[in-house]
């Protein structure tokens, strides 16, 4: 069983953080989830430096984005601020399997789709996209 610390502001709000704790529990069964998109909302952190003093300790990510502009608000993995190449370089070459798990797949701004059709589009653009970035991540032959 691996059990994953995730950022959620205050003592864990930073990769760093929950990485520290990681370290002080010196578990190989408590590691570090992480979530760009609540590093950057709740502290306003940029969670490309933070990652990297946390990537030795990362076995999954919560995956979605983060927009300051034009209003303050989570949204699809793409959709954001968030460089997800840069996000996820540290950790893609480690030979370990890590699930990307996406917490939020919706469009900035606009409403929310209500039916499943549109759910379903946002989901399939949402892998579509996370597909795309680890490709690219990934040696050339």
């Amino acid at each position: 069983m691996l059990l994953v610390v995730k950022q959620h502001g205050g003592d864990t709000g930073t990769g760093e953080a929950c990485a520290r704790i990681v370290r002080e529990v010196n578990d190989p069964g408590v590691m570090v989830n992480y979530d760009a998109g609540n590093v950057m909302d709740y502290l306003n952190v940029d969670p490309i430096p933070d990652i990297l003093k946390c990537a030795a300790e990362v076995r999954s990510f919560c995956i979605k984005d983060h927009r300051n502009w034009p209003q303050d608000q989570d949204c699809g993995p793409g959709f954001g601020e968030i460089d997800h190449y840069r996000l996820l370089h540290p950790v893609a070459l480690t030979g370990l399997k890590m699930p990307l798990c996406c917490e939020n797949i919706f469009a900035p701004v606009i409403p929310r789709p209500t039916d499943p059709a549109g759910v379903d589009a946002l989901a399939r653009r949402a892998r579509e996209f996370l597909e795309v970035v680890t490709a690219g991540l990934q040696p050339r032959a």
